[in-house]
């Protein structure tokens, strides 16, 4: 076997799930992370002398004999003591909080009755129209929620609330999208009210968190792979990527110290965003597939993080912000999945505001943001009653979600098949396989990945292989299972 190490570039969920899983096979690897923390989007880290997350990340216990055997191998890493929860969001509309995923007797309830009336008819109408026209493929995420929901229901609760995430009219989004929104199915919610289980796979309800954070899973990932002779350099973004026709040679990476070093390598696994990724090669790869590369498109995210006095505010992990008049999506309470994690007296509410890169958003001071935050904190209520802002500090991310557009499959598969022509690469995860997926879909691709590479025994990595079996994952999660 050869010397030479497997290069995985980012140390993110699927960056650090993959290291880990080859280590287990004294396969030699270097994980090269431009940030100063593993985790990525999953990292917990000291913000203004408290321990964070990026966002409201919690681990999920699907239930079925694939996230089981999952949560089994895992559990070592997030302790003895970690939480094991039920998660408790709700949905903030008209000044109510609902449950979420959506309950259509307690919305109905909720709302006034001009409103519900209009919501049932259209909802009924829309179901009965899908028992005789099924929905085409390739329609935007708008006429799939019409068609589903019905046009009341749909723009009250996923209309505006998916533009102002996704930062586009959802008549250019792709249905796609609708992966990540739960369907209200009318057989459906009239058996759940009944008492029968619903497949446990789309309805999971426990989860699990490392009582020091969601981060302490990527540390002690860390911590292995290095016991077991792997390599984790943070602050060492890569510049490029060398090759000989169809095989990856040497990636040269600035360390943290400045200095440009050259890996030679066995081969690459990238999590890093397609967009990037692309223009690192060196010789370039075709002009199509840069070109196909760069259409691709990510939102970007300001994590705004406010300081109250009070020992908490709410008893919710998170809250979706569904009214026009906010501008922010999302708020979370992270004392709530780990109280041990800030002082008695203290708690911080993180509220997330998408934006686009080089956007007001994006390039908005501290200042700015609070004055944003202050306003919608001001609409909810949440503080009404309570003491004031102690701090705020905010954080910005610049690729957090692919956005899935009209059409943009066209782009992204090209893409994927001809990084999959080379002869020793892979790509995985949320940004190497474009997927808005979970935490723990993204550290199951790190065992996907380490089968996939015993299969190949010492021969060829034969990456098409490997593509042609995450289409038919991708498959699945665009379908929303």
């Amino acid at each position: 076997m050869t010397d030479r190490p497997i290069v995985i570039l980012g140390a993110g969920p699927a960056g650090m799930g993959t290291a880990w899983q080859l280590s287990k096979d004294s396969r030699k690897v270097v994980v090269l992370e431009k940030s100063n923390h593993v985790g990525g989007l999953g990292g917990t880290v000291e913000v203004n002398g408290f321990r964070l997350d990026y966002g409201p990340h919690i681990f999920c216990m699907r239930g079925t004999p694939e996230s089981d055997q999952l949560v089994k191998d895992l559990t070592p890493l997030f302790g003895e003591d970690a939480h094991v929860f039920s998660r408790r969001d709700r949905i903030l509309l008209h000044k109510k909080f609902f449950s979420y995923p959506f309950r259509i007797p307690e919305l109905l309830a909720g709302v006034p009755i001009s409103l519900a009336a209009r919501i049932l008819w259209d909802y009924l109408k829309a179901n009965a129209t899908l028992k005789v026209h099924s929905p085409r493929k390739g329609m935007s995420f708008e006429e799939w929620g019409v068609k589903n929901l019905g046009r009341t229901l749909y723009d009250l609760c996923f209309g505006i609330y998916t533009q102002r995430v996704w930062g586009l009219p959802t008549s250019q989004i792709s249905s796609r999208q609708a992966q990540r929104v739960v369907r209200l199915n009318l057989t459906e919610i009239i058996l759940r009210l009944l008492g029968f289980k619903i497949d446990p796979a789309a309805h999971f309800k426990k989860f699990m968190y490392p009582r020091g954070g969601i981060g302490r899973l990527y540390e002690r990932m860390a911590e292995e792979l290095k016991h077991d002779g792997g390599e984790i350099r943070l602050n060492s973004p890569v510049i490029r990527i060398i090759r000989t026709g169809s095989r990856i040679e040497r990636v040269m990476v600035r360390m943290s110290d400045g200095r440009d070093e050259e890996i030679s390598c066995q081969g690459v696994i990238s999590t890093i965003p397609l967009p990037v990724l692309v223009d690192l090669f060196d010789p370039p790869l075709s002009e199509g597939m840069r070109q196909a590369a760069s259409r691709l498109l990510y939102r970007s995210v300001q994590f705004c993080y406010v300081v109250i006095s009070k020992e908490r505010v709410t008893d919710l992990h998170w809250c979706y912000l569904l009214d026009p008049e906010y501008r922010c999506n999302r708020v979370s309470e992270q004392k709530n999945v780990s109280a041990e994690m800030l002082p008695k007296d203290k708690t911080v509410l993180l509220w997330e505001l998408t934006c686009s890169k080089g956007d007001p958003i994006w390039n908005a001071s501290e200042e700015e943001l609070r004055a944003v935050v202050e306003a919608d904190i001001q609409r909810s209520g949440l503080l009404k009653d309570g003491p004031g802002i102690e701090d705020f500090f905010a954080r910005r991310v610049e690729h957090a979600y692919p956005v899935y557009k009209l059409n943009f499959e066209e782009d992204l598969f090209p893409v994927l098949e001809g990084l999959h022509r080379l002869d020793n690469f892979v790509s995985v995860g949320r940004h190497g396989l474009f997927l808005n997926n979970s935490m723990d879909d993204n550290i199951l691709l790190g065992h996907k990945v380490r089968e996939f590479l015993s299969r190949q025994g010492n021969g060829a990595w034969n990456p098409f292989r490997w593509f042609e079996e995450m289409l038919d994952f991708m498959q699945l999660k665009y379908e929303g299972q």
